[in-house]
């Protein structure tokens, strides 16, 4: 009994290994149309994902966070010791603007 318990096993890791990688089905993706929100190059929809974004630029001391008409984002915070405005755009690009 136990032989055929332990073939048994055995041939299921086979099996299961052999599914876990084969490629994917023609005609279906696995590469998101866009990157997560709060990911550079995704477009911000949140204050949270906006202030993400700006965190992962380098900034910190994020302030008067606000969104724009257009989706855009902007505040001022503190890179370098030095406290600038900066813009979220709607592709996700930090930038420092000037006021």
């Amino acid at each position: 009994m136990k032989p055929i318990l332990s073939t048994a096993a055995a041939l299921l890791v086979v099996a299961s290994t052999a599914v876990a990688q084969m490629p994917p089905a023609t005609g279906t993706s696995t590469t998101p149309a866009a990157p997560p929100a709060g990911m550079p190059g995704s477009a911000p929809q949140t204050a949270t994902s906006a202030r993400t974004q700006i965190e992962a630029s380098g900034y910190t001391n994020i302030k008067n966070l606000k969104r724009r008409d257009d989706g855009s984002w902007e505040a001022t915070a503190t890179k370098n010791d030095v406290e600038v405005a900066v813009s979220v755009d709607t592709s996700g690009s930090v930038t420092q603007i000037s006021r």
